[in-house]
């Protein structure tokens, strides 16, 4: 695993909060490049496993924005966009999401 960090997520989807989710604790993972590139695209990759404290109804294309974190390059909260179908893990009690770093224009 590469660098990770804890963080809040406020979870969007279509542009609108998803009711009955608040903003979610998570761990942040950056992933290897070998493991990146399983998923596809172009590098260089800003990909990462992002695991949920809790169970929530995330979905692929889902928009997840810090609430603290601050993208030095846009000037606004840091966001990632859910790539894969995210796994529940009821028995563990956390969601697993591949998301890539996302820079709206």
């Amino acid at each position: 695993m590469g660098i990770f960090q804890n963080a809040t997520l406020a979870v969007t989807r279509k542009g609108a909060s998803v009711a009955g989710i608040p903003p979610v604790r998570v761990q942040i993972d950056l992933m290897s490049q070998m493991e990146a590139a399983y998923y596809g695209g172009e590098q260089p990759y800003f990909r990462y496993n992002i695991f949920t404290v809790g169970v929530y109804p995330i979905e692929q294309a889902d928009l997840l924005t810090d609430t603290k974190a601050i993208d030095p390059v846009t000037g606004t909260n840091k966001q990632y966009r859910v790539i894969n179908d995210p796994a529940t893990e009821q028995f563990l009690s956390h969601v697993e999401v591949v998301a890539d770093r996302y820079r709206g224009t």
